[in-house]
């Protein structure tokens, strides 16, 4: 079975993080939350408390097929900060392990220098901390853009269909196709 982290920092973009985790659940990926606090208890951006399934000290050593960061303010900015995250991050770009981000949390990623030489997308206005990423957000059609071991998405309204991209990078799009028909997405 794969194995995703979706890390859950205060402030984080609610929906984002929920779509992309509901819709891997459903394609049989086990999820594990992560609190990069000292709390399993962490609130979104519109105050919507989520319980976390560990927190980051539990999971440090541990290998995911997976690292995932939902967006929002000031979650994004909250990741940034967690310098263990953002080795742990490194860590695993360097050894071919799938990241993703979407909305503001793919800057994390561009300024780590995860995004050098390779296409993305975020949310308007944050395209600058893409560094060394050709960045599509000009085109409104590109939602989800996935170079390598990287995946970036827009923001809260493509986040079923970037939920859908991973889900086929790591069960099959088979199983991704699936699971659009099943939730009506197609």
């Amino acid at each position: 079975m794969k194995k995703a982290y979706a890390f859950l920092a205060t402030g984080f973009e609610e929906v984002e993080a929920l779509a992309v985790i509901d819709i891997l659940i459903r394609a049989g990926v086990e999820v594990t939350m992560v609190s990069i606090s000292d709390d399993k208890k962490v609130t979104g951006s519109h105050n919507i408390s989520i319980m976390a399934d560990a927190l980051f000290a539990d999971i440090k050593d541990s290998d995911a097929d997976l690292y995932f960061l939902p967006g929002g303010m000031p979650g994004t900015t909250n990741l940034e900060a967690h310098e263990e995250l953002c080795k742990l991050l490194v860590d695993k770009f360097n050894e071919g392990r799938h990241i993703s981000a979407v909305c503001a949390a793919p800057s994390v990623l561009g300024k780590l220098g995860l995004l050098k030489g390779k296409k993305a997308t975020c949310y308007p206005g944050f395209e600058e901390y893409l560094e060394g990423a050709t960045v599509l957000t000009s085109d409104r059609s590109v939602r989800v853009v996935t170079d390598e071991n990287v995946t970036t998405s827009r923001g809260m309204g493509t986040s079923i269909e970037l939920g859908l991209e991973l889900s086929s990078i790591l069960s099959g799009k088979e199983v991704a196709d699936k699971l659009a028909l099943a939730i009506q997405h197609i």
